[in-house]
């Protein structure tokens, strides 16, 4: 089985990757390495440009300035030049709703592109996501990280 996992959290994807491919399965990590954490992966989409220091503050001014994220653009962009290679999975595993790690219109439009090109589709929902705190925030959990 073809298996493509986005995205990385506290190397989940990595351990996962492990057991998948002892098991004979041919899997593809694409992430940002969980960030500073720096965890392996096949496909880097990390944004390198407005990550270095004299182009972050410009990006962090700009962003003070007009709200337009360009780090958030630059994500966006890196993961949209490997789509094509992103093809004819039987399964695809999101990390969390943010994956990408773009502003939600690019990352809607990049996850459907991904899911019309693959078989299945599946999202984890790992870390404290606004889908995840609102709906323990509203009682939706029978136990949760929210209740004593």
């Amino acid at each position: 089985m073809r298996i493509l996992l986005i995205g990385e959290f506290s190397r989940l994807h990595n351990s996962l990757k492990e057991g998948l491919k002892e098991l004979g399965h041919e899997v593809l990590l694409v992430s940002t390495q969980d960030g500073f954490k720096g965890f392996p992966t096949d496909l880097n989409y990390q944004p390198k440009f407005f990550n270095r220091k004299p182009m972050h503050w410009l990006a962090k001014a700009i962003y003070q300035i007009t709200a337009v994220n360009l780090v958030q653009i630059e994500s966006a962009w890196r993961f949209k030049r490997i789509l094509p290679k992103l093809k004819d999975f039987d399964v695809v595993q999101l990390i969390n709703e943010n994956s990408i790690k773009t502003d939600p219109d690019w990352e809607i439009k990049l996850i459907s592109k991904l899911a019309g090109q693959n078989k299945k589709l599946f999202l984890l929902s790992c870390g404290a996501d606004y889908s995840s705190v609102k709906f323990g925030m509203d009682k939706g959990f029978r136990y949760s990280i929210m209740t004593p």
